[in-house]
């Protein structure tokens, strides 16, 4: 059985077209090919007339802003995270040309302040460990009753903070200058205690929870491994 057709030349009336469109808003988002098609209307005045052209240009306007600024976000984090992994290998190259344990803590916590972009690096160990004078007088913090649980939970390496205020017993002096911190953990070795790498910025927003912590916490693994050599190397 053949089904009727519509008369040829039978088209839609106005009101018919504009209740469509009413009842699916999103009708021409899933056509756009049809906004081509389109006669916009001429700038028009009054309470009652919505300037189409208008509307549609400035939606235009609103959707390509959006996306290239989420590109610049995209373009800008790339270049950061790009940054930041040369800044830790340059450091961490450096301290591997250490030539003695007092040599090696120079470098940690004084040329990884300008190689990391920061402004205090602090070495800090926990406090009494058998021969620990040969710690302080390489420059090591010592620390009573270092709590690491306590800063970092259970299996916790790496605690960022924003917004802090600087801990004197981990930055010395250098404690006022911080206002955003890394604390990366330092597991127990053969010769030396449990410790801290501390990192501090003055900047409140330069370390803040959830961002990544790899690079943090490869620096802590090449601290503890510099740290072993040289203790080991050392010992009689």
């Amino acid at each position: 059985m053949q089904t009727e057709r519509q008369p040829e030349g039978h088209d839609l009336d106005r009101d018919q077209v504009r209740g469509y469109l009413l009842r699916h808003p999103g009708f021409l988002n899933e056509n756009p090919d049809l906004l081509r098609a389109l006669t916009p209307p001429r700038q028009q005045t009054g309470d009652t007339v919505i300037d189409f052209q208008h509307h549609l240009i400035e939606r235009l306007q609103r959707d390509v802003g959006e996306l290239a600024a989420f590109r610049e976000s995209i373009i800008a984090t790339s270049r950061s995270n790009h940054a930041s992994q040369q800044h830790a290998l340059v450091a961490a190259l450096a301290a591997m040309e250490a030539t003695s344990l007092e040599h090696l803590v120079h470098i940690i916590t004084r040329d990884w302040i300008d190689m990391l972009d920061v402004d205090v690096v602090a070495l800090c160990l926990a406090d009494p460990f058998p021969n620990d004078a040969s710690f302080a007088a390489a420059g090591i913090s010592l620390i009573e009753e270092l709590d690491l649980h306590r800063l970092f939970g259970n299996d916790g390496a790496v605690a960022l903070h924003g917004n802090v205020a600087g801990a004197h017993d981990l930055y010395g002096s250098a404690a006022s200058l911080v206002r955003a911190e890394a604390l990366v953990r330092l597991d127990a070795g053969a010769n030396r205690p449990a410790g801290i790498l501390a990192i501090g910025s003055r900047d409140p927003g330069h370390f803040a929870p959830g961002q990544g912590t790899e690079l943090l916490r490869f620096l802590g693994a090449v601290t503890e491994r510099l740290l072993d050599q040289w203790l080991k190397a050392s010992k009689p």
